[in-house]
């Protein structure tokens, strides 16, 4: 960062500025927040109130609210606000130091570095997320600073940059689970780096290399046990033999499998089938252009000046992508942008081949320039796209905003939609202890229990046939809504039921 600014303040200042212009842009057709968001800014709230022990109880891994609650009350601002301004900051940070790592395998090439930054802010995968209060990105920028620092040590021997990577690979663990996976790698990098004519070498390292392994193994079976523990008092409950996490990921094996007996080909399809779910995420995320630049770069070895630095990339991928299968075999689900990391780590290889390809104007011929232009102008076309961020949700937040000015304000109300609530409730804390979704309307509906609640705000989007099969339900139970906020798009609204107790 220190060199980039030193040769470079000019692009690093317009880096800083585009970042704060882009994350303006995306907030401005984007304004909802995501439903994780809710859950962030209530133990931020929690927090600031105070109440410690409940925050931390209800998450186990409550840091990233933490920063948020510490950024609220540094610059006196509501939470929401203070955790865009936080996010901002993380995706700033982040595009900052996949510019650096590019300007250190390039040697500092002017062109590449400017290439490197016109692809990472304009990567849709970023642009997607830049609304989001999600902690993904403290993670992200921890772990490409990590990745830089060790690039660094690579040209320069200089033992602070090892410091400044385990630094930044501890910090990443704070803000996603993940991070502790390049802790347990660390021993690797250390016996593998450091200079042999360091006093008592062997000791040292491998004293800190047990102290790491244990800290990390440690961490790995609490944050397991405390993440499933819930999951596991569910499955004894519907009847099902599980009592820990292993009888917990055999369990979800089984249901993946429709019950069948598990069986070393069983068991191997099951892997294979994981390994091709991350794999096609992990290339849909890259929008496929990239990623076949970043395999084109490798096979071709175009970016790595040394086999060390190849190797180190490799491990890097390789870690991601084996955490990423690991975490799809025991939940059964992957989120799409869990292969962010992965995704910019081969990323880091594509502004070498468009470099090339921008090159190759001059001296190829006219099929090869024409092949150029148009996969410049795909990745182009892309990453314009990428900029279309407007939501379908606005209703929600309407109808939310409505619910808190137009009706009674000690009446109780009931939604399939969180967000609804959130906008319609003014202490976000009280958002955690209530379930908002369809499963719960259904389980109240079939009780009578939604008769305890004064009104009803029911989402339906085009997509769940079932939201406006219940949407009739609650019309045949309660009359005509009392209001219908519509949406930007044709069957998607929100319908207001006052319930009739009688």
């Amino acid at each position: 960062m220190y060199q980039l600014y030193r040769d470079r303040p000019l692009l690093v200042l317009c880096l800083i500025l585009a970042n704060i212009a882009l994350s303006f842009w995306c907030l401005k057709f984007d304004p909802i927040i995501n439903n994780d968001g809710i859950t962030y800014l209530a133990i931020a709230q929690m927090m600031l109130d105070g109440s410690w022990n409940e925050a931390f109880g209800y998450y186990s891994w409550p840091y990233y609210s933490f920063f948020i609650a510490a950024i609220a009350k540094l610059f006196f601002l509501d939470i929401e606000s203070a955790a865009y301004l936080l996010n901002t900051l993380f995706v700033t940070s982040l595009t900052l130091a996949f510019v650096c790592i590019v300007g250190e395998l390039s040697n500092n090439n002017r062109r590449i570095i400017l290439i490197a930054m016109l692809v990472i802010l304009l990567f849709p995968s970023i642009t997607k997320y830049r609304s989001f209060i999600i902690r993904d990105f403290g993670y992200l920028s921890c772990y490409l600073w990590s990745l830089y620092f060790i690039f660094r040590f690579c040209n320069t021997l200089n033992k602070s940059h090892l410091i400044g990577w385990l630094v930044f690979a501890a910090l990443s663990c704070l803000f996603r689970f993940e991070g502790i996976a390049f802790l347990l790698i660390a021993p690797y990098f250390l016996f593998l780096f450091t200079a042999r004519r360091v006093p008592h070498r062997r000791t040292i390292l491998s004293v800190l290399s047990i102290a790491i392994a244990a800290i990390s193994v440690s961490l790995i079976i609490w944050y397991v046990n405390d993440k499933y523990a819930s999951m596991i008092e569910m499955a004894q409950a519907s009847g099902k033999n599980v009592n820990n996490v292993t009888d917990l990921f055999l369990e979800n094996l089984k249901t993946k499998l429709g019950g069948q007996e598990l069986t070393a080909i069983s068991y191997t399809g099951v892997i294979i089938a994981n390994v091709g779910d991350v794999a096609y995420e992990l290339i849909r995320r890259m929008a496929v252009f990239y990623f076949l630049f970043a395999l084109y770069a490798y096979l071709k070895n175009h970016v790595f000046k040394t086999m060390l630095m190849k190797r180190i990339w490799l491990v890097y991928v390789i870690t991601n992508f084996m955490v990423l299968v690991g975490f799809s075999l025991y939940n059964n689900f992957l989120v799409s942008r869990y292969t962010m990391a992965t995704a910019l780590t081969l990323l880091i290889l594509s502004p070498f081949v468009i470099d090339q390809l921008i090159r190759a104007f001059k001296n190829t011929s006219m099929v090869k320039r024409v092949a150029s232009i148009i996969a410049i102008g795909m990745l182009s076309l892309a990453s314009l796209e990428g900029l279309d961020v407007r939501t379908k949700k606005t209703h929600i937040k309407t109808a939310g905003q409505w619910i808190a000015n137009e009706l009674p304000s000690d009446a109780k109300i009931y939604s399939n939609d969180r967000l609804i609530a959130y906008y319609a409730e003014p202490d976000v804390a009280a958002n955690l202890n209530e379930t908002y979704n369809n499963l719960q309307l259904r389980t109240y509906l079939d009780s009578g229990h939604i008769k305890t609640y004064d009104y009803i705000a029911h989402s339906v989007s085009p997509k769940s046939k079932l939201e406006d099969i219940y949407r009739q339900t609650l019309a045949y139970n309660f009359g005509r809504p009392i209001n219908i906020i519509e949406g930007n798009e044709e069957k998607r609204a929100v319908y207001i039921f006052k319930v009739d107790r009688n």
